[in-house]
């Protein structure tokens, strides 16, 4: 079996994977890199390959056999492939296959991105070595890391754990990435790992029509080939966003700050309910039950259609003090836009409006 995904033809907003790793995040993403007029996908990527005369290329997977209880999915995004696993238990686990033409990230960005995305402090460079195990991919050596997710207060189960297949071949980086509950991950990790001896990963180019070019004088609104030229406001201070991110800001002085970043990923970056449930596990909070998600990520018109708006409160798990969020999930063109702000509970409900305002003004 053979799939394809086509990358933007300019350099893509930093993504996935993570998150879209989504996913890359969920799950992405979490979520690193400097802000360009094109922003990136991943850190150190390169734009994508291209022949004026043949167009775009494309990650090309191919695979014999899939596993028993995989099935299938529609592929969207940078995704090549998706597959999805139901155990006997009803628990459910997917496998995400994407690649990335001109890949330059560290290890270490890849993994400290996954751990983000599970609620784990970032590792150092010296404790990377116990995390990584070695693995056949496509025939070739690779890597492989397994990561499981924080353990949620109370001591109750994590509820997520993944897998990544890491390898690199003809000037791609192609993460395959298994995530989902960890009983089921674990019971799947064997199947997978014969999974991915078997794989053939390359790109070709493909027919595809010319796209004009983006300059920065005619930046697109959100979700574009372009960033947004948004319109930060005065008391917020710029910083280098990190991976997956477009922008970061920071607002407040003191224990009373907040932090503001935005990321763009493929599709709509994962289901919603897996963002959610990354975002509420930032907070200290447990899952949210199936029925809940639509009360929680509630639909947002002022900024068009399909825009919800998530507003929580918890714990900073990073400093262990009382912290609100405010994500704003944005759909734009073939991707969607994430722009979210936490930090101390009384400044984010004063920026709130601030925050509003600053993803308008990307359509403006």
């Amino acid at each position: 079996m053979t799939r394809y995904a086509l990358p933007s033809l300019k350099r893509p907003p930093t993504c996935v994977l993570l998150a879209s790793l989504g996913w890359l995040l969920v799950g992405c993403q979490k979520e690193e890199i400097t802000v360009y007029r094109v922003p990136k996908e991943m850190p150190g990527q390169a734009a994508a390959p291209r022949d004026s005369a043949r167009g775009a290329a494309r990650p090309h997977v191919h695979w014999d056999k899939l596993p028993a209880g995989w099935r299938e999915e529609p592929s969207t995004g940078t995704r090549a492939a998706t597959f999805s696993i139901t155990g006997t238990d009803g628990k459910r686990a997917e496998v995400a296959a994407i690649g990335f033409p001109g890949m330059g990230g560290s290890d270490l960005q890849f993994v400290n991105l996954w751990r983000e995305q599970l609620g784990l402090p970032p590792l150092t460079e010296d404790q990377l070595p116990k995390l990584v195990q070695t693995a056949v991919i496509a025939g070739a050596d690779g890597k492989l890391f397994d990561i499981t997710g924080a353990t949620k207060s109370g001591g109750a189960p994590t509820s997520e754990r993944i897998i990544v297949a890491l390898h690199k071949t003809e000037g791609t980086s192609w993460f395959i990435k298994l995530t989902g509950d960890p009983a089921l991950v674990e019971q799947q990790k064997a199947p997978f790992i014969g999974f991915l001896k078997g794989l053939s990963l390359h790109m070709e180019s493909h027919d595809a029509p010319e796209r004009p070019a983006m300059t920065a004088s005619a930046a697109p609104a959100a979700g574009g080939a372009g960033q947004p030229n948004w319109t930060a406001p005065a008391n917020w201070k710029a910083q280098a966003p990190g991976a997956m991110q477009a922008a970061k800001y920071t607002v407040g002085e003191g224990k009373a700050t907040a932090e503001v970043t935005a990321v763009f990923l493929g599709g709509m970056g994962g289901a919603l309910k897996a963002n959610l449930d990354r975002w509420r596990g930032q907070l200290g909070l447990p899952p949210a039950a199936a029925n809940e998600v639509d009360q929680q990520a509630k639909p947002f018109a002022a900024l068009g259609t399909g825009a919800r708006i998530v507003e929580l409160s918890g714990t900073d798990l990073k400093e262990g003090n009382p912290a609100d969020m405010i994500v704003l999930v944005v759909p734009a063109g073939a991707g969607t836009w994430f722009y979210k702000l936490m930090g101390d509970k009384a400044l984010v409900a004063k920026e709130k409006d601030a925050l509003i305002a600053f993803v308008k003004s990307a359509k403006n």
